[in-house]
């Protein structure tokens, strides 16, 4: 190694001596011997301290990346824990006070979407109109099929068939 260390030294200061030039892949030119060039882990002062930041920097992302390992299966577990409240909110939601539908007009289906609502059937006895409601908690979105519901009840293509 200390034969290889050597010739590579001899290299850079023949290269530095006879004022070689490199070229950029961005076009420009520079005398190699401005270039701070060194030999193996035989740093210059530029060099070493340019070393000593990035293994800190390295240190500062594993330490980061550790902590992240370890808040993965909270963060799972807790995902896991809102998923099942929001199940079981979907299921009570008709029967709190804040529910803007009579719960008795309800009919479950949770699957695409929750509800469809019959609004007006237990008061009235009739219908005025139906709703298609599904509940959400928290972050939670559409999915792709209940977008798509949603987008065939706005643009009214909505039929009712009897068999």
């Amino acid at each position: 190694m200390a034969n290889k260390t050597t010739e590579i030294k001899n290299l850079i200061g023949f290269l530095e001596k006879n004022n070689f030039y490199a070229e950029c892949p961005c076009g420009d030119s520079f005398k190699l011997k401005e270039a701070n060039l060194f030999a193996l882990d035989e740093f210059n002062p530029e060099a070493e301290e340019l070393y000593k930041e990035m293994k800190l920097a390295i240190a500062g992302r594993r330490a980061e990346l550790k902590q992240l390992e370890k808040k993965g299966p909270e963060r799972s577990e807790n995902t896991s824990k809102s998923v099942n409240l929001g199940f079981i909110f979907e299921r009570i939601a008709p029967t709190l006070p804040d529910f803007p539908f009579d719960k008795n007009d309800c009919r479950s289906m949770f699957d695409p979407i929750d509800y469809v609502i019959f609004n007006g059937l237990h008061k009235t006895g009739k219908v005025d109109k139906l709703f298609f409601v599904d509940i959400k908690s928290g972050e939670a979105r559409l999915s792709k099929t209940q977008k798509q519901i949603k987008e065939i009840v706005e643009n009214k293509k909505v039929i009712f068939k009897l068999y």
